[in-house]
């Protein structure tokens, strides 16, 4: 009986921390040089070159919805700090004092669609607000309902790419 409880436990927690590790940046399908980044006032944008930032993938903060796996993006560099959309705007924020607390775990969740408009990309749709995606707009990061428009298919597809941070070197 034991080793069933490790067993299951093993089981549950496993997924977590695989999931744990996923450190991405997310690439824009139509501004191929272009990544998820956030600018110091939290607003978050598609940013060109090295200026993205790198999040973690983890499960959503909501957790499933209807039973469908959900994820939300915690910044690397502001740990405890995630990607919650806020009038209809993606924006960093720190999840120990969040405006509208009552709403942040939902606001920060999505629900992944690989390949939905495009093999190799993924759309993420809103856990609260069904059929409005993650997309950019003159660059920021915002949901909207689809209109099923082919700017917003490429607007709102993203390859994210997993990366590997290199140890520091000691003396």
């Amino acid at each position: 009986m034991f080793f069933l409880r490790i067993a299951a436990t093993l089981m549950v927690l496993l997924p977590l921390v695989t999931a744990q590790k996923a450190i991405v940046l997310l690439r824009s399908k139509n501004y191929e040089d272009y990544t998820w980044g956030v600018r110091d006032n939290g607003d978050a944008y598609i940013k060109q070159g090295y200026g993205g930032d790198a999040f973690r993938i983890l499960p959503g903060l909501s957790g499933k919805k209807n039973g469908k796996k959900t994820v939300s993006f915690m910044s690397l560099e502001h740990p405890c700090s995630y990607l919650r959309h806020y009038n209809f705007f993606l924006h960093l924020e720190s999840s120990k004092n969040p405006r509208n607390a009552s709403t942040f775990d939902e606001n920060a969740s999505f629900i992944p669609r690989p390949n939905l408009f495009f093999r190799g990309y993924t759309a993420y749709e809103s856990v609260n607000y069904p059929n409005h995606f993650i997309r950019h707009g003159d660059f920021r990061l915002q949901i909207r309902p689809y209109d099923r428009h082919p700017l917003f298919k490429t607007d709102a597809s993203f390859k994210p790419e997993k990366i590997v941070l290199q140890k520091r070197c000691s003396n």
